[in-house]
């Protein structure tokens, strides 16, 4: 009855996920083909805090807000770093595009029985990038680079055996050549576990943070001569527009559908994401586990078509007494730019 119960879950969070994206289609079966809303585009800075971290959750469809049961919690949840006992940490990375790199590194330190803390780092930039101009395109024999960075240090409670919260602040610092701007951002998030096969709720609210604004040197115009008068005239100081932080919003959805078997596991999960600069996602994962030792992973991401769908990945895990290992893969192909590959390790210590 239980695995019945637990069949019928999962069907029902397939169609949970898979009903979001029936808005966009036509009765043919095809994306309807309406003018798309660009609004949010470009509508703010620091863009980067919301590509998905940890090659587990990538593999998974980027559905872990209601799982977040691993280091990088820290980023989907910070709820979710409460699950588990002792000392835990991760490190992700990403090759992107065109020498695009995407790194995260998070450390979980219980601080008591009923709280942990922890610290996380995410970091986004490119290799040396050449200066070109309209008469020097081959280059100037300059070099730029772009470096994005969020610090962050969280604290988690478990308040009642089912409900959990989670705070973190952030430092985000944005680099572009010699323009960079600064500021602060909070994330907040809670999971929920009624007691029903493994069945986790969870909800995060990200990127909480006043405008910021870029300054630098590169914003200074120099003045030049004045046949006029003969002098030259003064530099003028160009004032940058103020923009937001994305704000985004994650409900999670998790269940363990073989639950109370030895052996074997499996893993659901789905997700509704939005955020203030891209439009709403929907989202679907699971993992199988055989004997707490290798994982599979599949995922797919509703709601971009024009970037990202099907992705995938492995897990393999070590444990000896009070340790345990990780070593996690994922692979997400872009539609039009081509495979994204992630790997990630974890570890764990009772």
């Amino acid at each position: 009855m239980k695995k019945l119960y637990g069949f019928g879950l999962a069907v029902a969070l397939c169609v949970g996920a898979c009903t979001s994206t029936l808005i966009a289609q036509d009765n043919s079966g095809n994306v309807n083909s309406a003018p798309r809303d660009f609004s949010k585009i470009g509508a703010g800075l620091g863009n980067f805090l919301n590509i998905p971290v940890g090659a587990r959750a990538i593999g998974m469809g980027a559905s872990f807000t209601g799982v977040a049961d691993d280091p990088t919690a820290l980023y989907w949840n910070p709820a979710g770093i409460m699950q588990g006992k002792g000392a835990s940490a991760n490190y992700s990375f990403a090759s992107l595009f065109a020498g695009i790199t995407h790194n995260f590194a998070g450390v979980t330190i219980p601080i008591g029985e009923s709280y942990k803390a922890g610290v996380s780092a995410v970091s986004y930039g490119s290799d040396d990038i050449p200066v070109t101009t309209l008469f020097q395109q081959d280059g100037t024999g300059e070099r730029y680079q772009v470096r994005d960075l969020a610090l962050g240090l969280t604290f988690a409670g478990q308040l009642t055996e089912q409900f959990s919260f989670g705070i973190t602040g952030k430092f985000v610092n944005l680099a572009f050549a010699t323009e960079s701007a600064s500021g602060v951002a909070f994330d907040v998030g809670t999971l929920y576990k009624p007691g029903i096969l493994g069945l986790r709720l969870g909800f995060a609210v990200q990127n909480l943070s006043t405008p910021m604004k870029y300054t630098g040197n590169g914003l200074v115009q120099t003045g030049g001569f004045n046949q006029t008068t003969g002098y030259q005239n003064p530099d003028v100081q160009l004032e940058a527009t103020e923009a937001s932080l994305p704000l985004t919003f994650r409900a999670g959805l998790a269940a363990d559908v073989l639950e109370g078997d030895e052996m074997q596991k499996l893993l659901v999960s789905t997700e509704f994401s939005t955020a203030s600069d891209r439009g709403e996602f929907a989202s679907l994962g699971a993992e199988y586990t055989w004997n707490n030792l290798l994982s599979a992973r599949a995922g797919y991401q509703f709601g971009s078509s024009e970037a990202y769908g099907i992705s995938a990945g492995l897990g393999i895990r070590y444990q000896t007494g009070g340790f345990l290992g990780q070593i996690d893969y994922a692979i997400r192909p872009h539609k039009t730019l081509g495979l994204v590959n992630q790997i990630s390790a974890s570890v764990w210590f009772n």
